[in-house]
């Protein structure tokens, strides 16, 4: 009876098991990445690159791969033409939301429905109230050299004193460590953090001159929950005891109030008219747009869909220009030609003025080529977030059964020699007279493509040239001799999607 028993057990587990990992016949012949090598890598905290060598073989040859991942088989894809079909049918991949994904879990619960991980009529009432009421200025914001990646209106109106005042801040921070070893990953979130809380919902976190902000401290403890890798590869751990996440979500919470609480303030500036001046005179942030927008009926958000935006925008808002900045000041450091090339057209084109105006940084022609170079070698967002088709799919010779996880891998199209002469070399020159339309579109994704492009572009475009002109001309920039990253940067396990970093200290010298 014992024997009887432990076999149909054995039978029941077998027959609830085998279909998780059974292949689907339509993808079979795509070949296998290892779930064990890239579980290994997240664990060790390889970065991209690190992940990028394990699948590099198979995707430069085939340009799709399948991964075991949860129960479900993955595709993955540096694929152009797969790439192109995922960007611009938006219908046929969707997004899959967080819900879906992993439900119930902190991350999902932090950053809910938002516009990001949102689809049809729900992704277009959330970008209307994004969107909505920023006076387009592109006559003046016209960057031939990204135009054909800018495509949506957010952020094209905006507070530039901002980025100016926060500049100023920045450079006061660094002359009280001035010609000593600084750790640059963290003072590039602090900054971005201060500009992102004032243009994004008028709040000063302050953190240039106060890293130990309660509000700050409490975010990034949340983040860094959210983005530990054995809940997203063992998503059901987080219900056990021992796993259980009661303080982590007690930092959500406080985190919550902080945005409920601007919410209910801006709500009320509606009953004073006051949010009616400044939607008028273009001087609204990014909060006061939404809950503006919110009041038109065919478009209502409610409170809680604009605390997912919210908190959507701290992370994708701050932590991708961060990395940015962060990447760019490296490169600089390591090659002193390109750093002196790029001041002397600063100086060249911004004589006395610390901060270039919107004409200036449309003549920082080299600088514009340094910072697109940038974000190819080290893209902020390494990986797209998951696709799934919404009908069968025929690819080659394989079938895509409806949804069937789709993700676009961004660093290994960057890194690919199939697109680019030299992908490992940082070569800034190789965009020297770029004609998008004579390379192809798909091959430099930092901000995605199509209508779901990232909705910041023109913001982290504008606050990185603002903040490399005031650096440049005020410091020389150097790398330690003892640096860990003096041949290499040595990048991090962040996210699923973002690029993390090793520490890295600079030097910053002054120039005059």
């Amino acid at each position: 009876m014992f024997f009887t028993f432990i076999l149909v057990f054995i039978s029941f587990i077998a027959y609830k098991v085998y279909p998780k990992f059974r292949v689907p016949e339509g993808i079979k012949n795509v070949p296998t990445l290892s779930f064990l090598k890239l579980v290994s890598a997240i664990f060790s905290n390889g970065g991209p690159d690190k992940r990028w060598e394990i699948t590099r073989k198979v995707l430069e040859k085939e340009g799709i791969g399948k991964l075991w991942f949860n129960g479900v088989w993955h595709i993955i894809t540096t694929d152009l033409e797969l790439t192109k079909d995922v960007f611009s049918k938006t219908d046929l991949y969707p997004k899959t939301s967080l819900d879906e994904s992993i439900p119930g879990s902190l991350t999902a619960n932090y950053y809910g429905t938002n516009v990001v991980f949102s689809n049809g009529d729900v992704w277009k009432r959330h970008r209307y109230g994004i969107t909505s009421h920023r006076k387009s200025i592109s006559a003046v914001i016209y960057f031939p050299l990204f135009l054909s990646h800018i495509t949506s209106p957010a952020f094209k109106s905006l507070p530039m004193h901002v980025f100016d005042e926060t500049a100023v801040k920045l450079l006061k921070v660094i002359e009280k460590v001035d010609n000593g070893p600084l750790e640059v990953q963290d003072l590039m979130h602090r900054l971005t953090l201060d500009v992102l809380g004032r243009v994004a919902f008028g709040f000063d976190f302050n953190n240039l001159e106060d890293p130990t902000n309660v509000y700050v401290t409490t975010y990034q403890e949340v983040t860094a929950e959210c983005d530990k890798p054995i809940y997203f590869i063992i998503p059901f751990i987080e219900y056990l005891p021992y796993f259980d996440r009661t303080e982590a979500r007690k930092k959500v919470a406080k985190i919550n109030e902080l945005y409920d609480g601007l919410i209910e303030t801006k709500r009320k500036s509606m009953e004073t008219e006051e949010l009616s001046k400044k939607i008028n005179n273009n001087t609204a942030d990014l909060l006061e747009c939404m809950i503006h927008a919110s009041s038109d009926p065919k478009y209502p958000m409610s409170d809680e869909e604009m605390r997912y935006n919210l908190a959507m925008f701290m992370l994708a808002g701050h932590d991708t220009t961060a990395t940015a900045l962060t990447t760019i000041l490296y490169v600089l450091a390591t090659h002193k030609d390109v750093q002196s090339k790029a001041r002397d057209e600063i100086l060249r084109v911004l004589g006395d003025s610390l901060i270039p105006t919107i004409d200036q940084q449309r003549e920082l022609k080299y600088l514009n080529m340094v910072i697109k170079e940038n974000l190819r070698l080290y893209p902020p967002v390494h990986q797209l977030p998951r696709r799934e088709n919404s009908e069968t799919i025929k690819f080659r010779n394989h079938v895509f059964l409806p949804k069937t996880p789709i993700l676009i891998n961004i660093y290994g199209i960057h890194h690919s020699p199939n697109n680019w002469k030299d992908p490992e070399e940082f070569n800034p020159e190789r965009f020297e007279n770029d004609n998008d339309e004579k390379r192809e579109q798909y091959t430099w994704l930092p901000f995605g493509s199509g209508t779901r492009t990232c909705l910041g572009n023109n913001f982290s475009l504008i606050e990185q040239r603002v903040m490399l002109c005031a650096l440049l001309r005020k410091y020389e920039v150097s790398s330690p001799t003892d640096s860990i990253h003096q041949d290499k940067l040595h990048l991090d396990h962040s996210s699923s999607t973002l690029t993390g970093l090793q520490s890295l200290h600079l030097i910053f010298k002054r120039t005059e």
